[in-house]
């Protein structure tokens, strides 16, 4: 297994497990333009191992084998454009239509490659140097050419229509961000898996799917960043896990191969290096839970000890005199009172200690509750108290103004080295929430 077999495995898998993440992990709302998504991100998975196949077979493989593979990389390709072209386009009448008429082409040219496969394959080499074929530049592939040529624009052009048309500035910004990641992806594509190999070369097209990975980082950025998609706290974290895994393991290989290659002035690791080093660096990322958790434990058994309480509030009545950071308090207020989390909801946004994986309609629950009689703490629903179960925190409180009036809340999560809250860790905060109250609401004013 060479390394660009190693890179375009991990593409599949980050392409396919986002998919379904996003998939499942959706609001009901988002969840049929997703289903387009997750099509189009298997077309794009099988695509990259059929070529990281065809690219690997050896000297004396069998030719149906390699026919095979062949027909992966041009059939995948034929299933996520129209799936792209659905998911930004079948809201709209005109868009639906487009996206059946792109189906049918893809059905037809489908079944013309896999009855002839001479009406594209003119000579197939598998070699030591390199295995490619050459394309017969007939009456298919140019009907190939403009199926791509015609498909791309439309999907990009209608996706820009719908930013264009999207209401919430906030989501119009992160489709913008996916835009870009989608033209970056549709220019790496055209390059190297449409016009080079029309002229012979035929190398370079495992260029295209790793390209696609630009796609899945713009598109995690914009669900985590911007919201475009509503999922759930569970799915986002499984969502970000499996983005950061896979990253991690192309960015490692690609560092290992370039120091290895430098350092032992040998062109090609040998593919038990490969495979080694990758297997290593996927164990240990899937081992990182658990040694964030040690991690997590040790820390709190030595640093964790007498909240100096005296020292916040001094803090305290300081910034209530100046233009103060809310993530920054926040994050103030989680190191020095010993809380893995503490965070401020204000005007329906969250201002965390960090960052935290929460769902527009999960945080709308939260802002929801009612007040309470009396005390500063509330008490969550079942929505309210799953969702803090799924992220890790434990209570809810009331910020309110000097007129007694509530205009935000404050999240605390578990408390560093202590399983449970203890009424202790309760009057430690119950003594300085309106100290904090105060603060934010003249930070309020000070923006005012």
């Amino acid at each position: 297994m060479s390394l660009i077999s190693i890179l375009l495995f991990a593409a599949a898998i980050l392409a396919a497990l986002t998919g379904f993440v996003a998939l499942v992990g959706a609001s009901r709302a988002d969840r049929g333009r997703l289903a387009w998504f997750f099509v189009a991100t298997i077309g794009t998975a099988i695509w990259s191992l059929s070529i990281s196949g065809f690219l690997g077979l050896s000297e004396d493989a069998h030719v149906e084998s390699a026919t095979w593979l062949i027909f992966g990389i041009y059939l995948s390709a034929l299933v996520m454009a129209p799936a792209l072209l659905g998911y930004s386009a079948w809201k709209y009448k005109f868009g639906k239509v487009a996206t059946v008429i792109y189906i049918l082409l893809a059905v037809v040219l489908g079944v013309a490659l896999i009855h002839d496969p001479s009406i594209l394959i003119e000579e197939m080499t598998l070699s030591r140097t390199g295995n490619s074929i050459t394309i017969v530049r007939g009456w298919f592939y140019l009907a190939y050419l403009a199926y791509f040529c015609t498909c791309l624009p439309a999907f990009l052009a209608i996706l820009f229509y719908r930013i264009r048309h999207t209401k919430s500035k906030h989501i119009r910004t992160g489709d913008y961000v996916l835009l870009v990641g989608m033209l970056i992806s549709c220019g790496f594509t055209s390059i190297f898996d449409l016009i080079m190999p029309f002229f012979g070369r035929y190398d370079l097209i495992w260029v295209g799917p790793f390209g696609t990975t630009v796609v899945i980082v713009a598109f995690f950025y914009a669900v985590i960043r911007y919201r475009i998609i509503t999922v759930s706290a569970k799915w986002m974290r499984a969502l970000s896990y499996i983005v950061v895994m896979a990253m991690s393991v192309i960015a490692y290989m690609l560092i290992f191969y370039t120091i290895f290659t430098v350092l032992f002035k040998i062109p090609n690791p040998s593919t038990s290096v490969l495979v080694l080093n990758f297997l290593m660096i996927v164990i240990v990322l899937l081992l990182m839970p658990v040694i964030n958790e040690l991690i997590a434990s040790i820390r709190s058994t030595i640093l964790v000890g007498q909240v100096d309480i005296a020292y916040v509030i001094k803090k305290l009545n300081h910034l209530a005199t100046r233009n103060v950071d809310l993530r920054d308090l926040a994050g103030f207020l989680a190191d020095h009172l010993h809380f893995a989390y503490i965070g401020f909801v204000i005007n329906g946004r969250l201002y965390g200690s960090k960052s935290l994986a929460m769902s527009s309609q999960e945080l709308s629950s939260i802002t929801h509750l009612r007040q309470t009689s009396n005390g500063v703490w509330q008490v969550p629903n079942k929505t309210v108290q799953k969702t803090f179960d799924e992220l890790g925190l434990y209570a809810v409180a009331e910020l309110r103004n000097a007129k007694g009036k509530t205009f935000g809340q404050l999240l605390v999560g578990k408390p560093l080295g202590k399983a449970v809250f203890e009424r202790r860790d309760l009057l430690q905060l119950e003594m300085i929430i309106n100290l904090v109250a105060t603060v934010i609401d003249s930070e309020k004013h000070l923006r005012a």
